[in-house]
């Protein structure tokens, strides 16, 4: 038995990294499990420079952008994690054997990195609404305090635009980093026309980023190389391995890996034994604490939830964000040179609120294509690579990519289910699911009037690409906040119902996905359930 003191958090991702820090904040000793995997290949090998200095000088750039192995040339169907380039593979190392699945129309995508999925996360940082967060199951007043003690810890870059009533507003920004000259002339566009677009509900603006645009304690502002998806230049972009890097200066908190959580149990005197599993051979060890935090992924967390109570072959509800990717090219750039001094993040938000009321918004992302390389475009194409590179070439400063997201809620067709292996050889999550009908229209719907603005704006869209369901990799709702008494739900203040000193930090409990990122809303209300268990232990 390993005595741990006040709190275990299990998971290093932005939700776990958030709540512990509150934890350590408060005076308490935290030991995080993690089973932790790093970048040891490529990260050293990727030079401190703009993305067009290291196409022409670095000898060694096939390696980080094709991988040693090509893992970096996918060549099946679009699915999770078109950003996961070789550098950030390590983000989904192993998850496959040690987190199985069975979800055969479901994109699952787990993390057991050091900083989980946010190492490989976009920076796109929008708070909920209050209507948004109280679907969720969040309290709307409360949460305002934590999204702005999240904003001053990591750093937040954006703008006080049309979107603000729509994204809802922080306090704590920095200024916007520049836009790049495709975005510029989109913004130009939308700008002179602003009041035919707004009538038909559609507004555009700059994201709110996780980025700094100016130096924050040993960080450095983003460089705009156009290497985002491939470095992270000064710590520019927040990155949840940050915190604990940072949480490890402190003599109350403890990092531990390769763990494997398996299960909890509680005992009759309050406190928690977890088990865990030692990827080094250490075999199974437990730990103890007066208190546990799961933030493990929505996924994660129901697993282990599901397992320690036992509820095997019990269907838990599952939403994740639709989204469509809408390539366009954007005429009005035509023949000009690309921008040398850009980053590779979203560039502009819109977002449609079909009948004005802000309940059922539809949000889109425009990234401009330069640095995720063409040979991912080449392979597209109805031509032979050697015309297709020639087009390819000329095209692509002028080639933009929208990122639709939809809202979702659950319903009787989406859930997991652990299941037992007949066997005894452990336990897998299987997934169904499949939005009605109604959605799909829906979604569709709105999906036609974004690309109508888009041909207003100058961008020609192409054939729209939607990858397999749970490719957005935006999970929630296993474990949802109720009001009511129920088993398998989470409390409004984090604790898991059916236990006393078990909370979920994670969008595990999340009731509701509006049609945004929500990894900002994770964070905020990870501080907020973090200062909740230090609380229980004054």
């Amino acid at each position: 038995m390993n005595a741990t003191g006040d709190v275990i958090v299990v998971g290093s991702g932005a939700s776990a990294v958030q709540a512990a820090q509150a934890l350590v904040e408060a005076g308490r000793t935290v030991t995080m499990l993690d089973v932790g995997h790093e970048d040891i290949t490529y990260a050293a090998l990727i030079p401190n420079a703009p993305f067009s200095h290291v196409r022409q000088s670095d000898h060694r750039q096939h390696r980080y952008f094709l991988g040693d192995e090509f893992e970096g040339i996918p060549l099946g169907v679009l699915g999770a994690g078109p950003q996961v380039t070789p550098p950030r593979q390590y983000v989904v190392r192993h998850s496959d054997e040690l987190t199985p699945t069975q979800a055969p129309d479901f994109a699952a995508l787990e993390s057991l990195a050091l900083g989980g999925l946010g190492g490989a996360w976009g920076a796109v940082c929008f708070p909920f609404l209050e209507h948004e967060s109280a679907r969720c199951g969040l309290p709307a007043a409360e949460m305002r305090e934590h999204y702005e003690i999240v904003a001053r810890r990591i750093g937040i870059s954006g703008d006080r635009d049309d979107l603000e009533p729509l994204h809802g507003q922080l306090e704590a920004l920095q200024v916007p980093l520049e836009i790049d000259a495709n975005a510029s002339r989109i913004l130009a566009r939308y700008e002179r026309r602003k009041a035919i677009f707004q009538r038909e509900g559609i507004s555009i603006g700059k994201p709110l980023l996780a980025t700094l645009s100016q130096a924050l304690n040993d960080r450095q502002a983003n460089p705009c190389y156009d290497m985002d998806f491939w470095s992270n230049a000064g710590d520019s972009v927040y990155r949840p391995d940050l915190t604990v890097r940072q949480l490890q200066k402190s003599r109350n908190f403890l990092y531990r890996r390769p763990y494997l959580v398996d299960s909890f149990t509680e005992t009759n005197d309050g406190r928690v034994n977890v088990r865990a599993c030692a990827l080094d051979g250490g075999g199974i060890e437990t730990f103890e604490a007066r208190r546990l935090v799961l933030a493990a992924g929505a996924l994660g967390t129901a697993r282990i939830v599901l397992r320690s109570l036992r509820q095997f072959d019990v269907p838990v509800p599952l939403t994740c964000n639709a989204h469509t990717y809408v390539p366009c090219l954007h005429y009005r750039n035509l023949g000009r040179p690309p921008c040398e001094r850009c980053h590779s993040l979203a560039q502009l938000t819109m977002i449609y609120d079909p009948v004005g009321d802000r309940q059922h918004l539809t949000q889109g992302q425009m990234y401009s294509y330069r640095s995720l390389l063409l040979f991912r475009l080449l392979k597209e194409l109805p031509l032979p690579h050697r015309e297709s590179l020639r087009m390819m070439r000329e095209l692509a400063p002028s080639i933009v990519i929208w990122v639709i997201q939809h809202e979702d809620y659950p319903t009787a067709d989406k859930h997991c289910v652990l299941r037992q292996r007949p066997d005894g050889a452990g336990d897998y999550l299987e997934i169904e699911w499949q939005p009605s009908a109604t959605e799909t229209a829906s979604q569709r719907s709105s999906e036609r009037a974004m690309m109508r603005a888009m041909r207003r704006l100058g961008c020609w869209p192409m054939r729209p690409v939607r990858p397999q369901h749970g490719s957005s990799v935006h999970y929630a709702t296993t474990l949802p906040f109720d009001t009511a008494d129920k088993l398998l739900t989470t409390e409004p203040s984090g604790r898991l119902r059916g236990t006393k000193a078990v909370y979920i930090a994670d969008g595990a409990a999340f009731a509701y996905l509006p049609a945004k990122g929500l990894t900002g809303t994770l964070m905020a209300n990870a501080n907020r359930v973090g200062q909740q268990v230090a609380r229980t232990m004054d």
